[in-house]
């Protein structure tokens, strides 16, 4: 059992979390067309294409991640769609986490690192807090930071190497 009484692996609806993510994807997903129009307007080839092809894959990826969470909002059976919402709201995020550190790179390799370093220090942090506060699954929160670093190192810190 988590922290507020529900047995692990037994998610059971939960309209606020329906809303809350939906109206942060949603948000996320107009920045990324406003910084896409400004990258069109600026010129793509000024852009390095793990740049471009990470801010137009994340869109996709939000959409469906607020899809899929609306339906934790209000269907019964939703362990699926939570899944499939985290995997898809992770990819979008983390792409989005990956633009910044590259596009910082353009300016400043250094400041590049620093800001994945802390990216790293802080997502490393968070899910601690998960496992010891919360009490959430040891496992579990292992398998989502692995996921969350090895796409932050494929798409963010393995271009920074190769720019």
């Amino acid at each position: 059992m988590n922290a507020r009484g529900i047995p692990l692996h037994q998610p059971t609806k939960n309209p606020e979390k329906s809303i809350s993510r939906v109206t942060i994807n949603g948000a996320m997903m107009g920045s990324l067309f406003l910084i896409l129009t400004l990258i069109w307007t600026l010129g793509p080839e000024k852009f390095n294409i793990y740049i471009i092809a990470q801010l137009v894959l994340a869109i996709p990826l939000l959409f469906i991640s607020g899809l899929a969470y609306a339906k934790v909002g209000f269907r019964s059976k939703i362990r699926l769609f939570d899944r499939f919402g985290w995997i898809t709201t992770v990819l979008g995020n983390n792409f989005i986490l990956n633009v910044t550190g590259l596009i910082a790179a353009t300016f400043s390799k250094t400041l590049s690192v620093i800001y994945f370093s802390l990216v790293f220090t802080l997502i490393l942090i968070y899910y601690a807090i998960n496992v010891f506060h919360c009490g959430d699954s040891l496992k579990e929160e292992l398998i989502k930071v692995f996921v969350i670093l090895a796409i932050i190192l494929i798409g963010g810190i393995l271009p920074l190497i190769l720019m």
